[in-house]
């Protein structure tokens, strides 16, 4: 009787095992765990060895072992991988695959990262040159280019030549869409700025305008969106010492901002020290004084509102000698006594009162008017828009 031969093993299919490994990494990457990640993908490209160099998994692999590792800051390491992955691509696909230039903007952003401007710069000129080739000098491919260039140059302290790039940015776009193409104002925003840094608050001006008149389009007159052109403008007028439009200007950013964010915010102070240190420049001393006097108060109601929920929270823990620190506390911020702030001082001295004439309170004391309620932590006023040449 013939003896049965027993059938082969076969050996495992790689491809089966880097394609758990990558959706193994893929979610780790989602929730942030970037080093189990890296891990997972390391693994993948270990496996991937075996599988035949074309198969577009290699490049899938090098793409995510190069995000993983620019996610923590690892932007040499990154890079090295995503070179790799233009190899592969240069390689496999031709050296004219259109995501090779998407693929060359992350390097750029890597060497930007790395402050080797030069290296991003290098990088640029081939990316331009191969969106030349592929759509023409004539379209929003080589303006956002041009665009790009003009912030390394800024980078390297090269002035002339980032306002040169850019110019020629907005002058590409405005002949492709038109003057009031939304697509302008980050490069004229950026134009506000390079010229504010140089000193030529002219052409800062010609820039901030441009820029604001397209958001005032799209906008609207009162729209947060324009507080940084305004505050820009505002700040070129101030500069050129065209005092009645640059005060026009300075008012307008004030109403803007409590517009959006309400008479008592920080910020709102912080226009204020800007209208300050603008008349004290023509020596107005008692719009000086009238501008700061508001700007202390809203600060000092700002934390005042912070100290009345630590009070509240002290409160509802039976802490009352703490209650009572932080009351004081919050009266010696409202010094010196004045309108704006006089009914949190009441507030406060009441609360007090109440304190010191009851032992044991039969509720919290009220908090002052727009505090937060009790157990939460008062917030901090959204961090704005960099105001230029602030």
């Amino acid at each position: 009787m013939a003896q049965e031969v027993p059938a082969p093993v076969l050996a495992p299919d790689p491809s089966l095992a880097v394609a758990k490994l990558t959706k193994d990494g893929d979610a780790l990457y989602l929730k942030g765990d970037y080093e189990a990640a890296r891990l997972a993908f390391a693994g993948a490209w270990e496996l991937a060895q075996q599988t035949p160099p074309e198969d577009p998994v290699h490049y899938g692999i090098l793409k995510r072992l190069s995000s993983v590792r620019g996610a923590v800051g690892e932007f040499a390491d990154a890079d090295r991988w995503l070179q790799q992955a233009i190899a592969w691509r240069e390689g496999t696909m031709g050296p004219r695959d259109h995501k090779i230039a998407d693929d060359l903007l992350l390097s750029v952003g890597f060497r930007r990262a790395m402050k080797d401007y030069d290296r991003a710069l290098a990088i640029l000129w081939r990316v331009q040159r191969q969106h030349v080739e592929a759509y023409t000098g004539e379209s929003t491919m080589v303006a956002d280019d041009l665009s790009r260039m003009g912030m390394v140059y800024a980078e390297l302290k090269r002035a002339d030549a980032a306002i040169a790039s850019t110019n020629d940015a907005v002058f590409l776009r405005t002949r492709l869409s038109g003057p009031l193409d939304p697509s302008l104002i980050p490069d004229l925003d950026r134009l506000g700025e390079y010229h504010t840094a140089a000193r030529d608050y002219e052409q800062a001006e010609v820039a901030y305008r441009h820029a604001l008149v397209i958001r005032e389009t799209q906008y609207g007159k009162t729209h947060a969106e324009l507080i940084s052109d305004v505050d820009g403008l505002a700040y070129a007028l101030f500069g050129q010492k065209k005092y009645a439009e640059a005060e026009a200007a300075y008012r307008r950013l004030l109403g803007l901002w409590e517009a959006n964010v309400g008479k008592n915010h920080v910020m709102v102070a912080a226009v204020l020290d800007k209208l300050a240190a603008f008349y004290a420049a023509q020596k107005k001393n008692d719009a000086v004084d009238e501008a700061l006097e508001r700007s202390t108060a809203i600060r000092a109601r700002f934390l005042a509102m912070g100290l009345s929920e630590q009070a509240t929270q002290a409160f509802d823990e039976g802490r009352l000698d703490q209650v009572k620190t932080v009351l004081q506390r919050g009266l010696g911020v409202l010094e010196p006594p004045g309108a704006a702030n006089q009914d949190l001082r009441t507030q406060f001295e009441g609360m007090l009162k109440t304190l010191e004439a009851t032992p044991k309170p039969p509720g919290p004391p009220p908090a002052p008017p727009g505090a937060p309620s009790s157990g939460t932590t008062p917030k901090s006023p959204a961090p704005p828009r960099k105001a230029p040449g602030a």
